[in-house]
């Protein structure tokens, strides 16, 4: 946990990462679907915005509660994955850099104790504060990697 304040730094920069990614990516390409029932660059990117609310969410109720629930994402219900598609790119990105200044903001407000404060959630045998921080982190990334991917990837070498 010694990591906090670097994660943190991270996280502050994701959405610029995201935006200059996207913006090196012809725009042909960002709506092409690759990988039949798989998702489009475009929705990658949308996902990654769309989560934020949630997380945001999700760390005020460790702040508010002293064992929260956590309701599990699930796609296409927790929020409709399948008008990702339909949102404005340019307009998600600079919603990014909103969300995740008020993600910042919130979880800097945490004391130490409560970094380690548990919550109930069916998907996974821990988790805290803590670990939703660098959950958030190798998500961003993660997106960002299969973003790259369907960029980048020649055809013969696509999953």
């Amino acid at each position: 946990m010694n990591d906090i304040n670097e994660i943190m730094h991270d996280l502050e920069h994701s959405p610029k990462i995201l935006e200059n990614l996207i913006h090196s990516i012809p725009t042909e390409l960002l709506k092409r679907k690759r990988i039949p029932g798989k998702w489009s660059i475009h929705e990658h990117a949308c996902h990654i915005v769309a989560a934020q609310p949630m997380l945001i969410d999700r760390f005020r109720l460790f702040l508010d509660e002293e064992e929260p629930v956590i309701e599990p994402y699930i796609p296409g219900k927790t929020f409709p994955d399948d008008n990702l598609m339909n949102l404005d790119l340019i307009s998600e990105l600079n919603r990014f850099s909103t969300l995740r200044a008020e993600l910042l903001d919130v979880i800097h407000t945490f004391e130490k104790e409560q970094w380690t404060r548990k919550a109930k959630h069916i998907e996974y045998i821990e988790y805290t504060p803590y670990i939703m921080l660098r959950h958030i982190l190798m998500h961003d990334h993660f997106h960002m990697y299969r973003i790259e991917e369907l960029w980048l990837t020649r055809n013969e070498f696509m999953p």
